[in-house]
């Protein structure tokens, strides 16, 4: 504790959502460096080295450089706790260095001047605070952005340091401070803000743990098939490259290249092992692929395999420099102690990208969570297609799973060699081969394959068999096949492309496509066509909506999930979902769209309204996709809309065009449309409002760019809850407030942040931001704590921006009147008990700091947008109900119109079940309890 009480002292701990102050002790696995942007009252970058529990820290104004020429002031500032590396969120106003942070690099670190101590933990510490003591400490950094070697000098200030870089083959002159993202969560500082930060333990930012020796020898993991690529944020996506794939060995003895069929590759890639020996001091074990290019610029598997053949050094030097060959590295399953293969893809992939230190020779494989695009650019590149990982993968070496995908633009896959058919004519002795795969022990027979084949393939193929033939079938059954057959030892393995299996277990339209030297004909089975494999979606959009509450993604699932069609109360209705999905997924920009028994006119169908959002990983959001999630949201949105008059929000244009409240309805709408005629209590004049009783309502709303529902706190139909039974809303205003539409549901307490975020403009309603929210989220478990104290149980929803709502479900025996009484006292009570944090005044500069707690809302006529409603704002966030124990975890942007269907059929019966476990509030004020 003595270690960080300089930084304790700084901070109120019960107010920043920075970490605590914690010395971490043990530990193994090479040292940690951060460096955090930090957007203060300045911006500055904070260089932040792992050494004996704590991280030692320099704060540099202008921020690390990658020009040797350019020398960094870096002020050396108090000891930070080693969690303080995985911190990224905003520190709020009033705090010591109040404003955003993200994490904008990491990685591993070690001293080196002499020599590299990844792999020996307390050497590198002493060598650390030995160089802290004398004022000049040399470190090679490890990270995304920052490689190489870099220098620490002390100035004759004693907190001035600065900040150099090392002449390597890193150096360059190029900004990296304009690399601006987090290498996290991939936002930058100013966005921050807005964005929900998602913490992780600090452990987990570089390779960590309990020192292990290194595996001596390994096979790869391998990928099932898949008919497409897909876009899912729970899956990362890399080019499948047309090469050898290895695993490389590296350690103190030098470098081994291991191929799929166990063979040692490194005499004959001398140059690449050389690359190779570069990446580790005592261990680390790389997944890649050997890739050669021809004369075009594209991978060449024809010319990786000439190179193969050669054996003198000579032959092997002359082609190094003529055409080199290259390792695209894209797994790390071992380094500097630490065995990696258990930790999730996501882990590994991270730690790749700092470890790695990318070369000529030697560079790290491209990923990205957009599948498609990915295997488009890998085509158009000449790779073969492209390989999706899930994030949560663990490395299962030696096995197939279906948590690697493989898309090719053809099916193809290896198959043993057991004969070959003599040929006619020009073809000479090899007419077809026959080929195989094992199960059981084996082989079974697949095909025959005679197409594919050119003069010069037929005679290495043909030249190769001869070595192997032999005297029966090695096939468990004897293939049917005309004409004479040569058998041969099952020993060559052979890529052939086809259509597909065939119900007979044979392959439609074969070709062969080459040999594979590098694969070990034992460990070739069958690899099926896929038929639709996990993580695939059905559709190319109807899955938009059904993705992990956390990770906003079009394509994620089938449509819609399960779990939501059962909330639709019957088969019919749930039947009628599936069509309107299938419908809007196959339409084009304008059609009939049919629902049930009714017709509805859709058209701009690909207008964008809700514009792409980088900082928030959101792709353009189109009126399709709006309707595409009501349409499966609506089992559960719909309860919520019933019998209530509904004022609509329309932004035909999308969020950054023209808005409009509409409470009133006199142009023509569809018969399926139910209204409801209200008495004016401001003219005397009644009005007609739409209610939003059925799906092709909710549909035809959409299309008339209602992009926000808000509705009522009153229901139009009676009930055994009723105080009165008049339903009576038009005549006069005394028959509306005797009327049924007089009693709500529920009392509402908006909790409504005034806290700004310092960006607005000048006159501009406080902006979403991230400390306003949890402030907002402090006093709702506060409010909660008081009217629990009066025998009172409130529920809680989202707001879809800054704000919450929290109701007290109420029998309908009290009126507007008593419910807004209600909460005013309640709201006065609350402020009371917490002066600094609570305000009901209306005047903006006294609530401006406060949480303003607006008990006017609970006025006859006044609308709040309804749960489940997308709010027409960037992220297209969704007024979301949640529990009490998922709030204290919360951020409105967690919540989106892209992911909350499937969390929504998880808590939503939920919420709706406390909504209608009604409270006599009456009775509870009567008794005194309140």
């Amino acid at each position: 504790m003595a270690k960080l009480s300089e930084y304790s002292a700084k901070r109120r701990f019960d107010a920043t959502p920075e970490p605590g102050p914690v010395v971490v002790e043990g530990g193994g696995g090479p040292l940690m460096f951060v460096v955090q942007q930090h957007h203060a009252s300045h911006m500055h970058f904070d260089l932040r080295l792992e050494c004996d529990g704590v991280l030692k820290s320099w704060a540099v104004p202008r921020g690390p450089s990658l020009d040797r020429n350019e020398k960094r002031l870096a002020v050396f500032v108090e000891d930070h706790p080693y969690d303080y590396g995985s911190f990224e969120g905003v520190i709020p106003p009033g705090q010591y260095g109040s404003g955003e942070v993200i994490v904008w690099d990491c990685g591993v670190y070690s001293p080196d001047e002499n020599g590299l101590w990844f792999h020996d933990r307390e050497e590198a510490r002493r060598q650390v605070r030995e160089g802290i003591e004398k004022g000049k400490l040399s470190i090679q950094l490890r990270g995304e952005k920052l490689k190489g070697s870099f220098a620490l000098v002390r100035t004759k200030e004693a907190r001035q340091w600065l900040l150099i870089k090392h002449k390597d083959r890193f150096v360059t002159s190029d900004d990296v401070i304009a690399r601006d993202r987090s290498v996290l969560s991939g936002v930058a500082v100013e966005e921050m803000k807005v964005v929900p930060a998602q913490r992780m333990p600090a452990s987990q930012l570089v390779p960590a743990g309990k020192a292990t020796p290194m595996p001596a020898d390994l096979e790869p993991m391998q990928a099932e098939t898949a008919d497409a690529p897909f876009a899912n944020a729970d899956w990362m996506w890399e080019p499948k490259l047309d090469g050898y794939r290895v695993l490389a060995f590296v350690d103190a003895n030098g470098v081994r290249l291991r191929s799929r069929r166990g063979l040692e590759l490194a005499k004959i890639f001398p140059k690449l092992a050389a690359e190779l020996r570069q990446q580790a001091s005592a261990g680390a074990i790389l997944d890649g692929e050997i890739v050669a290019f021809g004369t075009d610029g594209k991978p060449s598997f024809s010319v990786l395999q000439n190179r193969f053949q050669l054996k003198t050094e000579r032959d092997i030097a002359a082609a190094d420099a003529a055409t080199p060959t290259l390792f695209f590295a894209f797994d790390l399953l071992y380094f500097e102690g630490i065995d990696l293969r258990k930790r999730p893809y996501r882990d590994r992939r991270r730690y790749l990208s700092q470890c790695l230190l990318p070369s000529p020779l030697v560079q790290l494989v491209h990923a990205d969570e957009d599948g498609p695009a990915l295997h488009a650019a890998a085509i158009a590149a000449g790779f073969e297609g492209a390989v999706g990982k899930r994030k949560d993968s663990a490395y299962l070496a030696g096995k197939r799973s279906s948590s690697w995908l493989k898309v090719k633009p053809t099916h193809s896959a290896e198959f043993v060699i057991g004969g070959f058919t003599q040929g006619k004519g020009a073809r000479g002795a090899l007419g077809a081969l026959l080929i195989g795969y094992w199960e059981g022990g084996k082989l079974r027979y697949a095909s025959h394959v005679g197409s594919g084949f050119d003069d010069a393939t037929l005679a290495q193929v043909q030249e190769r068999l001869q070595a192997l033939w032999a005297r029966s079938c090695p096939f468990a059954g004897k293939p049917e096949v005309n004409g004479p057959v040569t058998w041969v030892k099952p020993e060559l393995v052979a890529e052939v492309s086809f259509q597909r299996w065939t119900e007979e277990g044979s392959l439609r339209a074969p070709i062969f496509l080459r040999l594979r030297d590098d694969i070990d004909a034992k460990t070739v089975t069958r690899e099926d066509a896929p038929a639709g494999k996990a993580g695939k979606p059905a559709g190319k959009r109807a899955s938009a909506f059904v993705g992990g509450a956390s990770a906003p993604t079009v394509g994620a699932e089938a449509p819609p999930t399960k779990a939501v069609r059962r909330k639709a109360g019957n088969e019919d209705v749930a039947k009628t979902i599936d069509e309107v999905v299938a419908q809007l997924d196959a339409a084009k920009k304008t059609c009939d769209l049919i629902v049930g028994a009714h017709r509805i006119r859709l058209s701009n169908l690909d207008r964008v309204y809700w514009p792409a959002d980088k900082a928030l990983k959101q792709p353009d959001l189109t009126k399709r996709d709006l309707l595409l999630y009501l349409a499966q949201i609506s089992p559960l949105m719909l309860p919520h809309l019933a019998d209530r008059p509904l004022t609509m929000i329309r932004m035909p244009d999308g969020i950054h065009g023209q808005r409009f409240f509409q409470k009133h309805w006199t142009q023509e709408k569809p018969d399926f449309v139910d209204t409801v005629t209200v008495f004016s209590e401001h003219r005397d004049q009644r009005h007609d409002y739409l209610v939003c009783n059925n799906l092709p309502t909710l549909l035809w709303l959409a299309q008339s760019g209602t992009l926000e529902f808000h509705v009522w706190h009153s229901r139009m139909k009676p009930g055994p809850d009723a105080a009165v039974p008049s339903t009576d809303f038009s005549s006069s205003l005394q028959a509306l407030e005797d009327s049924i539409l007089n009693f709500p549901d529920y009392v509402l307490f908006d909790i409504d942040p005034y806290i700004y975020s310092g960006k607005e403009a000048p006159g501009d309603e406080p902006e979403l931001n991230t400390v306003a929210f949890e402030k907002g989220k402090e006093i709702a478990f506060r409010l909660r704590e008081l009217l629990q104290s009066m025998s009172i149980e409130p529920i809680v929803k989202t707001s879809g921006k800054t704000g919450l709502h929290v109701f007290v479900p109420i029998v309908r025996n009290l009126d507007f009147d008593g419910a807004r009484h209600v909460s005013e006292l309640v709201s006065r009570h609350l402020a009371r008990l917490h002066p600094k944090d609570v305000t009901v005044e209306w005047s903006v500069p006294k609530r401006t700091g406060k949480i303003f707690m607006d008990y006017n809302m609970n006025v006859r006529g006044k609308t709040l947008n309804v749960a489940y409603s997308p709010r027409g704002t960037a992220g297209a966030p969704v007024s979301m109900p949640l529990t009490w124990e998922e709030l204290a975890q919360a951020h409105p942007l967690d919540f989106r119109m892209t992911n909350v269907v499937k969390q929504a059929a998880r808590t939503g019966d939920r919420w709706r079940d406390a909504l209608e476990n009604k409270q006599d509030l009456a009775r509870i004020l009567a008794s005194g309890k309140a």
